[in-house]
């Protein structure tokens, strides 16, 4: 039987594809009833007009909506009737704006549903003291940007058009007053490039907020508890004006000048590799050896491995022609790199080789996303030769994946992108088994356990012999993948628990060149290797 009672209030029968999805999940879910359809609207206006309702914003929504994914441009398009969403026999109330000092019809019975929890979705035209009575739980809603009237209309709008690094989404228990408003969650993602786009991650990123806190609420069995945080937000930015959206052209113009004429001379953003022997991240600029890729290609993502009191460097070898990186390897002695050879070329993507060993045998974790698993491979014959030993996951878009040993379990600590093809850079997910050859890994109880693109992606880690786990991230810029790097401590890590440390990020200003950036950091053995980047 299904604990909770759950109501979806709308501004209007006609609604996107992305409330359409929270309505199915709410469906299908197995501790949530889909128990009310909530319509407030002004009356004899319907549904209220969306992008279309300004002249050159509607010529650029029309324009923008033609360079999405067929998925996104679903949940942003695809407007049908909320009711046919609805399992049989759920209610579906038309409701009406409260006047100031006037009751509302149907508020009386919308109390009389004896729902848990009403969730609202888009703009809201209900007052709050409207909705003081409505559930057990109080009212839930997301906000997008940080536009001051309360609408999703043009959400993502401003960060595209100020180039800001990521885009902030929030959940919260509506208070009867705004200054009693209870954050429930937060979380960002890198902003996209172009202002839909950017729209449609956010939308999609408040569902999964959603999925996420009812998931909470189901094991807690108790009303969620607004938990410490600081409230990422900027200044209170209105809706943005027609010339606001001449202006965004003119800015997108340049942008995408600026990209054909990278492409047509040929100029690439090439991966290099440094290493020196200390972990001091002061020598980088003074005691770094650098490892140069040939022509038509870059090296990135180095793991260092000490074999024989030797460091052998495996590493992302990609091509530019085939566009596939493969595993390569490398050695350094007497003051030279010297490359060995290819350690592994499988017929999909290979990167970030992570190394470690466990009861004398050599193990690699490469990233294998493009065959959407998580494979373990165990040396053979050092350094060259491979064989896989065991998937570890299947079914799954997962990067950047690293497995280490702490306290009574061994740890799983990787990038999954659960919008399957958006962006693997938001959200870091842990997961906890007997051995790291295990094929069933029990879940955090937190995860995602890190929820924002300035730190989830793994760039490598640190694990000193006492045990202590420096976790590195990479840090997104806006349209600059791997601007910097932080350095992280992990200060608690069980089961139902994680707590970190955030490091300072650094950039790669060293370099003092255009698109200068480093997105990889590893240490082991006495030595460091990192990855940097420049506009060639």
């Amino acid at each position: 039987m299904k604990t909770y009672r759950v109501g979806l209030l709308v501004d209007g029968y006609e609604q996107p594809g992305w409330m359409h999805e929270m309505a199915e999940w709410l469906i299908h879910s197995q501790d949530f009833d889909m128990s009310a359809l909530l319509v407030i609207s002004p009356e004899g206006m319907g549904k209220a007009p969306r992008l279309g309702m300004k002249a050159l914003f509607g010529t650029l929504s029309r324009f923008e909506a033609r360079l999405l994914p067929v998925k996104q441009r679903q949940m942003l398009a695809n407007c049908r009737d909320m009711r046919q969403s609805m399992p049989a026999g759920v209610p579906v109330l038309p409701l009406m704006p409260r006047e100031p000092d006037k009751g509302a019809p149907g508020e009386d019975v919308v109390a009389a549903l004896g729902l848990d929890l009403v969730i609202t979705l888009g703009a809201s035209l209900a007052t709050r003291a409207q909705m003081m009575g409505w559930a057990r739980l109080g009212v839930w809603q997301l906000s997008y940007s940080d536009i001051a009237v309360s609408t999703s209309r043009y959400a993502g709008f401003w960060e595209v058009y100020q180039r800001e690094d990521h885009t902030t989404v929030k959940l919260w228990r509506v208070g009867p007053q705004a200054d009693q408003d209870e954050l429930l969650d937060q979380r960002s993602f890198n902003t996209e490039v172009f202002w839909l786009k950017n729209q449609a991650r956010a939308f999609s990123l408040g569902n999964f907020m959603v999925y996420d806190a009812l998931q909470a609420l189901a094991r807690s069995r108790q009303a969620l508890a607004a938990p410490e945080m600081q409230i990422m937000s900027g200044p209170r930015r209105a809706d943005p004006a027609e010339w606001d959206s001449a202006a965004y052209i003119a800015r997108q113009a340049w942008l995408i000048s600026d990209l054909i004429v990278r492409r047509i001379m040929k100029r690439n953003v090439r991966w290099r590799i440094g290493m020196f022997p200390s972990s001091r991240q002061q020598a980088v600029i003074s005691e770094a050896m650098v490892l140069q890729p040939p022509k038509g290609r870059f090296f990135a993502d180095p793991f260092v491995y000490t074999h024989d009191k030797k460091p052998y460097i495996f590493f992302e070898d990609y091509d530019f022609t085939s566009r596939k990186g493969t595993i390569s390897v490398a050695t350094y002695s007497d003051g030279a790199f010297r490359l060995l050879g290819t350690a592994l070329n499988l017929p999909y993507h290979l990167s970030f080789p992570y190394i470690f060993e466990h009861d004398g045998v050599t193990y690699m974790v490469p990233e294998t996303c493009g065959n959407r698993s998580i494979e373990l491979w165990k040396c053979t014959e050092f350094p060259l030769k491979w064989e896989l030993d065991v998937t570890l996951m299947t079914n799954i878009s997962a990067v950047d994946t690293i497995i280490f040993k702490h306290g009574e379990y061994w740890w799983l600590l990787t990038n999954i992108d659960r919008t399957d093809g958006q962006s693997h850079c938001d959200e870091l997910f842990a997961f906890f088994s007997d051995s790291p050859r295990s094929t069933v890994w029990t879940p955090h109880a937190c995860n995602p356990i890190v929820r924002n693109p300035m730190r989830a992606r793994n760039a490598g880690i640190v694990v000193s012999p006492s045990g202590d786990v420096i976790r590195c991230a990479q840090y997104q810029g806006f349209c600059h993948y791997g601007k910097g790097v932080s350095l992280n401590r992990i200060e608690e890590l069980s089961p139902t628990t994680y707590v970190e440390t955030d490091g300072e990020i650094h950039y790669a200003s060293f370099l003092r060149k255009r698109h200068a950036s480093m997105h990889h950091w590893h240490h082991q053995g006495g030595h460091t290797v990192f990855d940097f980047a420049y506009m060639e």
